[in-house]
């Protein structure tokens, strides 16, 4: 407690200088609550935290350095391992590139794995559904090791809370829930922010046990802390504390909150009187536990501590104080980490369909692939497990995606509630905990239900940890086609995803590139999009027999070969392409691209096209809004110019989303006389005719 207390003093003192770039959200007067919850857990508990963790991270890494028998009074000095975490976090805050993660996380994202601190979280409540996910993996697995996830009391108005608390509940997941209730959501109270004041409501529904402490009292909080072990071990449920703290200064920076008029000065001095630090120094006086020579010894060792680690990134005295510039990042490894460095493909059969003979194929349609390849995949690892709705029940899920798995691999089928924020939360959990897991969402629209945990969370954890952590997840969306299901069930998700450098996103247009494709998200060591078109759910084709190969992600297929044009595709259009071009008798490469996501795209092979033909279009089935074509269209002609003999095409569908009605569904996304009009537009342009056809 008093290292946590100690720190966050000298990161005030750092940031009154103009050291800390970026909010540093003090903690100070919070310390109790923290320390005496880490001091009560075993020392591999899991934990995780929000955009206020300095004094949850400081306790849980010198509590996790604790040896046997280890005294810290009985030295002037703490144990050097301490000093050098106690250093390398103060470098991380600052930002400089001996930090925990190259400076990246700053002071709100603050992960050290080796020591239990699994990385917080800038979002509030973002990092709930992660902590369930953490502790899925440690019970599925066996293991003994607990999670603690801390949040703030505003973090309880939040729906990701429900959803987390939910699955922990619904799962028996080993998780304990810590609600640091400091009373303001910056400068909102609790009281304006909901009308049942009592939080410890918000567990009962779930039903999660809970207790009320003085977070202020930190031997209170080591009774409650020990109780939710003890329960969370016991009954195999998840458990729930709200300790009452406050933090003495503003939400971010180093000035009362009484400056900016949300508390009075009085509530202030009120609550500062009742110091964590000095209530712990005075009970142990009391009872005679340690004296005032060894709690003046400890003091001393922490703020040597602490002062090791501020000179360490500092330089010059008083208002001169600066950082060195040898301290900070290469500006050159801005983006390293982004991805995978792909070595775990290494050694991987790659293969394309011609590759396999007939009498090593047989027929399967698109929709009898995908649990073929899942099962395949859950044979060979019990890590691979599946989130959806009803994923587990009527026989398959809701269009047969998932049909016969859950009769021989029903523990890593779960079944989830309406919760998608929350189940992709878990996921990303359990991939950073090392499973592999697969989330399917009904329909592909529902991914902006859970935005924050895809994008925010899974598709930034890789850079923004520098590497330290890895997301190994496979995200399945149905994309209905013209099916009748209107706007909010119909949209093609590849655009905004491609916003996202951290995602890869494939697109397999038959049953064996959904094989290949599948094969490799789920090696792949990052989160990626898989698109399932429900339009070619019935469509067969030759698939080997045994599924044991992959198609590499960047790697595009040119299903076509001609001279004049070059069409770049995916999904269902491919087909619909090469039907076109071969009924008019047109000359073009078709190519279909398969991955879709921005720095995976196959320029090499379209480069090759392009020198040959000179004339290039995008085919896309979407609406002109959810296109990705631009952005492809913009990197060609920068990559390209030289050899294009007109401007690049595109063909997409309409600016409106597809209604329920036929016409209008029709209408909005692009069909076959889209892409004959725009290839005959593009051969009458270049005063080209199609093979056999009546002069323009």
């Amino acid at each position: 407690m008093i290292t946590a207390r100690r720190f966050e003093e000298k990161i005030l003192f750092l940031d009154k200088r103009g050291l800390v770039h970026g909010p540093a959200h003090s903690s100070l007067g919070q310390e109790g609550g923290a320390a005496g919850c880490i001091a009560a857990l075993p020392i591999d508990t899991m934990m995780n935290g929000s955009h206020r963790a300095h004094h949850q991270v400081v306790a849980k890494v010198v509590n996790a350095l604790y040896t046997d028998n280890y005294d810290p009074s009985a030295s002037d000095l703490l144990r050097d391992e301490m000093r050098q975490e106690i250093r390398r976090m103060m470098h991380e805050i600052l930002g400089l590139a001996d930090g925990w993660t190259g400076g990246r996380g700053g002071s709100m994202h603050l992960r050290r794995e080796p020591l239990g601190v699994m990385g917080t979280n800038a979002i509030v409540a973002g990092g709930l559904p992660i902590a369930c996910g953490h502790a899925f993996a440690e019970k599925s697995r066996g293991g003994e090791r607990l999670t603690v996830s801390f949040f703030g009391d505003g973090a309880l108005h939040q729906g990701t809370t429900h959803e987390a608390m939910h699955l922990a509940s619904l799962y028996h997941l080993p998780v304990l829930f810590f609600c640091e209730n400091n009373g303001y959501a910056v400068s909102t109270t609790v009281a304006q922010s909901t009308y049942e004041t009592n939080l410890n409501t918000r567990p009962c529904a779930h039903g999660i046990e809970s207790l009320h402490v003085d977070g202020m009292d930190p031997l209170a909080v080591w009774l409650a802390t020990k109780w939710a072990e003890d329960h969370i071990r016991t009954k195999g449920r998840p458990a729930f504390i709200q300790a009452d703290v406050y933090r003495y200064y503003h939400q971010s920076s180093p000035i009362r909150g009484s400056a900016f008029g949300y508390r009075t000065k009085e509530e202030e001095e009120a609550w500062q009187a009742r110091s964590p630090w000095e209530y712990l120094c005075e009970r142990l006086l009391a009872h005679s536990i340690v004296g005032q020579d060894e709690l003046d010894t400890i003091d001393a060792a922490v703020s040597e501590a602490v002062g090791f680690a501020a000179e360490s990134c500092t330089e010059g005295m008083g208002s001169s104080i600066r950082i060195p510039a040898k301290l900070w990042p290469a500006p050159t490894t801005v983006d390293d980490h982004l991805v995978s460095d792909m070595r775990e493909f290494d050694g991987l059969h790659a293969a394309e369909a011609e590759d396999f003979a007939p009498d090593d194929m047989r027929e399967m349609s698109f929709i009898e692939a995908i649990p073929a390849t899942m099962g395949a995949a859950m044979a060979r690892n019990r890590d691979v497990v599946l989130f959806g709705e009803d994923v587990a029940n009527m026989g398959g899920g809701t269009v047969g995606a998932t049909r016969g798995l859950s009769r021989f691999f029903g523990t890593q089928i779960i079944n989830t509630p309406i919760t998608e924020n929350g189940f992709c939360g878990l996921a990303v959990g359990a991939a950073m905990s090392g499973m592999r897991p697969i989330i399917e969402l009904m329909y592909s629209d529902f991914f902006l239900v859970a935005a924050d945990q895809l994008f925010n969370q899974a598709g930034k954890i890789r850079h923004l940890f520098n590497g330290t952590a890895q997301v190994p997840l496979v995200l399945r969306c149905r994309l209905p086609g013209l099916e009748g299901y209107g706007s909010q069930h119909s949209m093609d998700p590849t655009s905004v995803f491609a916003l996202f450098p951290g995602w890869h996103i494939l697109a397999p247009s038959n049953a064996f590139d959904y094989v290949g494709l599948m094969n490799s998200a789920l090696r792949c060591n990052d989160p990626v999009l898989i698109i399932e078109p429900q339009a070619l759910h019935k469509q067969k084709c030759p698939v080997p027999r045994f599924l044991d190969y992959h198609i590499p992600i960047g790697k595009a297929k040119r299903v076509l070969a001609g001279d004049d044009l070059t069409l770049l595709t995916s999904l269902g259009m491919v087909g619909l392409c090469c039907d076109v071009v071969q009924q008019s008798g047109i000359s073009a490469d078709v190519i279909d691209l398969r991955s879709l996501a921005q720095r995976d795209i196959d320029y090499d092979l379209i480069g090759q096209s392009v020198r040959k033909t000179g004339r290039v279009a995008v085919i896309e089935q979407a609406t002109r809004g959810a296109s990705f074509g631009a952005f492809l269209a913009d990197e060609i002609q920068r990559r390209f110019f030289d050899y294009l003999d007109q401007p690049i095409k595109r063909v997409t569908g309409q600016w409106a989303p597809p209604t329920v009605s036929r016409v209008l569904e029709r209408a909005a996304l692009a069909d076959h006389n889209d892409i004959e009009a725009l290839l005959y537009e593009m051969l009458r342009d270049s005063g080209l005719q199609p093979l056999g056809a009546e002069p323009f």
